[in-house]
């Protein structure tokens, strides 16, 4: 076994001096320092964490969350405005996230060095011993029945949320059905195909999470990159490309389609057919110019940020209100801690109340259908200030370490199967702006979920999954 420290990527020379090229470039930007400052964290995060062969949940996450960072600079400097136009802690903001990420990239790092991972020759005898058409069978199975109960019982409640944690299974067999695809190097069309519908069905229904396809197809593509040169940044960039302008259109048209769902009745519910679900996204795509895509590019850069929400807290924290010495998380923590099925008081969480109180807006809340999170960064700060904060971001780090670790653990099970989960179990973590209560215990279930099904189940399943001896 190979250790985890080795499977480095490796950068060609022109890429090296591309990078070195860039920070110096961007000097001569508005808000320059805080660019230099992302651009180099976006380094530091590519360096630390990403290795070939190896989950790539961890490197997509920290970057996913430097995205939200990094969009509140572009954001003010589209604007011409200087970084601290919206709160005067808005550069402090910028340059606390940032490192917060590094240090935890740092952690995750150090916690994971001396674990034990396989060779790509290892990997690539696992892929051989799976029937690629069994792991199809079951995708199908965890996407219409599973997927379908979580649907038909509608709501919110707990056992709602137990439903959709099951869904989420199918990713696992979809990421390995995408591990056996690329190393074998065939069924690569049918995989495309079921990114294709996981995109197209995902767009009738409220929320459209087409996002989470896109997620775990980046995911499963880092996962065996070797070498960056020349050609794959520039490819890597056609995709970027192609990703802002799927998300620029989106933000363009989600408003009005929204509404079209819902047939006017504010509430979170589609109410007309498929067929006149997608015919409304084509009308409202053909109509779009390039004007529109102008005009809602700042919008979409203010929706990806979430700096703001930071940099206002720094603002009130604790000029206005206290530190509040721990209470936040404890908070956090005790109420994941206490099934509603013991505590049928538990009051129910409303994001919106705590971003309204540390933030001084007054965004609308559940009642009108609506949820504002604060981020765990700002949960952090209110309890630890500026030098504190970094205690719990060290302990979310080290959580997910351990639940990376721990499903690892599990060696009877195949190892691309043991990686499908760890990219699945830790998704959560992929987000700069989730409350620090809901990414606990997201974490949390989704560890307790997968742990269970890897002793209990996926061992049992493994046997039917592997091609005749």
């Amino acid at each position: 076994m190979a250790d985890v420290s080795t499977n480095k990527i490796n950068l060609s020379p022109t890429i090296i001096l591309g990078l070195i090229g860039s920070l110096v470039g961007l000097l001569f930007f508005d808000n320059s320092v805080y660019l230099v400052c992302c651009v180099a964290t976006f380094y530091a995060i590519i360096i630390i964490l990403w290795k070939s062969a190896r989950p790539a949940v961890l490197v997509f996450a920290l970057l996913l969350q430097w995205v939200q960072v990094m969009a509140y600079v572009i954001w003010m400097n589209v604007n011409g405005a200087d970084i601290g136009l919206l709160s005067k802690h808005a550069g402090i903001a910028v340059c606390m996230s940032c490192l917060g990420l590094f240090i935890m990239a740092l952690t995750l790092s150090w916690r994971l060095k001396s674990l034990a991972m396989p060779s790509r020759e290892q990997l690539f005898a696992q892929a051989k011993l799976i029937n690629e058409k069994k792991v199809l069978i079951l995708y199908l199975f965890s996407t219409f029945f599973l997927g379908g109960l979580g649907f038909a019982f509608g709501g919110g409640g707990g056992f709602t949320q137990i439903l959709m944690t099951c869904a989420s299974i199918k990713w696992v067999f979809f990421m390995v059905y995408g591990f056996v695809a690329w190393i074998n190097k065939k069924n690569r069309v049918t995989l495309m195909i079921i990114v294709l519908f996981e995109f197209t069905t995902s767009l009738y229904s409220y929320f459209s999470s087409f996002k989470e396809v896109i997620f775990f197809a980046i995911i499963l593509s880092l996962t065996f990159v070797r070498t960056v040169s020349f050609k794959q940044l520039v490819y890597g960039i056609l995709v970027a490309g192609a990703l802002l302008l799927l998300m620029l259109t989106w933000t363009a048209i989600k408003g009005e389609y929204r509404s079209f769902l819902n047939q006017g009745k504010k509430q979170q519910v589609v109410e007309v057919s498929r067929s006149e679900a997608f015919s409304k996204i084509q009308e409202k795509v053909s109509s779009l110019t390039w004007d529109d895509y102008v005009n809602v590019m700042n919008v979409f850069l203010y929706r990806v940020q979430y700096i703001l929400h930071l940099a206002k807290t720094m603002d009130r924290v604790p000029e206005v209100l206290p530190y509040e010495y721990g209470k936040v998380w404890w908070e956090n923590i005790t109420y994941v801690l206490q099934p509603r099925l013991f505590f049928p008081d538990k009051p129910v969480f409303e994001a919106t109340i705590k971003t309204n109180k540390y933030t001084g807006y007054a965004y609308s809340g559940l009642k009108q259908g609506s949820s504002f999170s604060l981020g765990y960064f700002a949960d952090s700060f209110i309890d630890f200030g500026y030098i504190g904060m970094f205690i719990p971001l060290i302990g979310i780090a080290f959580f997910v370490a351990f639940i990376y670790r721990s499903l690892y653990g599990f060696r009877q099970i195949n190892v691309l199967i043991r990686y499908a989960i760890i990219n699945v179990a830790i998704i959560d973590f992929a987000a700069f702006e989730v409350d620090g209560l809901f990414l606990f215990g997201r974490l949390m279930l989704f560890f307790l979920f997968f742990w269970f099904l890897s002793k209990y189940v996926i061992t049992r399943l493994q046997t039917w999954l592997y091609k005749p001896s």
